[in-house]
Formats: C-alpha cells, sequence, structure tokens
C-alpha cells in the first residue's frame, strides 16, 4: 500500500467498519492494544498473550474469534498513518466508562512484561486524552490493574 493510499485511509473509514459498529469498536480495540504492545518495540509475547486475554473477556470471544480479530488488527495496525480512526469509532460508540474499561485493557498490555517503558506511559496519557477521559478515570484504570491506591 503507497502513500496515498494510507493517508487516504486514516482520513475516510473502513467501508466495512462502518457497516458494522460493534465488529468496528472491536477493530478499533484490538489496533489500539497492537499499537500498546509496539510502544516499547519490544515485541514480549507476554503482551500479545494479555491482548488475546483482554479481547476474549471484554467481548465474550471465543479463542478462535480472538485470533480472527488480531488477523484483521493486525495489518491495520501496521499500515496506520494515524489512530484517529480507531479513536473516533471508539469515542463515537463507547460512553464515558466503556472507554476507561478499554484504557484500562490497554494498561493490562503494557504491564504484562512487568515493567512501564516511558513510550508506554506516554502513549497510555495520549491515548486517554484522545478519548476524552479525565485523568481522574486515567488514574482508575491504572490503579484498577496495579492494584495502587489514591
Amino acid at each position: 500500500m503507497g502513500l496515498f493510499d494510507r493517508l487516504k485511509d486514516a482520513i475516510q473509514p473502513n467501508e466495512g467498519m462502518a457497516r458494522d459498529p460493534a465488529r468496528a469498536q472491536r477493530i478499533a480495540a484490538a489496533v489500539l492494544l497492537l499499537e500498546m504492545a509496539h510502544a516499547d518495540n519490544n515485541h514480549d509475547p507476554a503482551e500479545y498473550d494479555e491482548i488475546r486475554r483482554q479481547l476474549k473477556a471484554h467481548f465474550e470471544l471465543s479463542d478462535g474469534e480472538v485470533e480472527e480479530l488480531i488477523d484483521a488488527a493486525a495489518p491495520e495496525a501496521r499500515s496506520a498513518v494515524s489512530l484517529y480512526q480507531y479513536l473516533k469509532t471508539l469515542n463515537d460508540g463507547l460512553e464515558m466508562e466503556e472507554k476507561r474499561e478499554v484504557l484500562e485493557m490497554l494498561w493490562r498490555v503494557a504491564y504484562a512484561d512487568n515493567k512501564l517503558d516511558a513510550h508506554e506511559e506516554h502513549l497510555l496519557r495520549d491515548l486517554a486524552e484522545l478519548l476524552y477521559l479525565p485523568h481522574e478515570q486515567f488514574l482508575k484504570a491504572k490503579f484498577a490493574v496495579t492494584g495502587e491506591s489514591v
């Protein structure tokens, strides 16, 4: 896919995603989870295992459905010039509590290798802001994963 095609895809949402909002939300969440796994440039198998666990639990999917979802999201994540269309899909279709749950999933992937890289934390902060989540929700998601208290 050329640069022009990637830019066009970044501006225009995928037609298939527009026809099935629930699938679009699952793909959008999966793309963000894959971006989180790649944020530290360390492709740790624990992070991919955590992505599978989170997708299975959050969306109540079978193992086969999780693999299909990852297979659909992986090329999107690799070719994405911007996360705009995925964030828009989530912002348009989810309530604040649901977006906080997505952020919690992201925290779980970031901590799957038992360390939080500076790039991961930066991405988490950016995504929380782009999901229009107040700092309180950012902290709630973090503390739900780390077990810390306020």
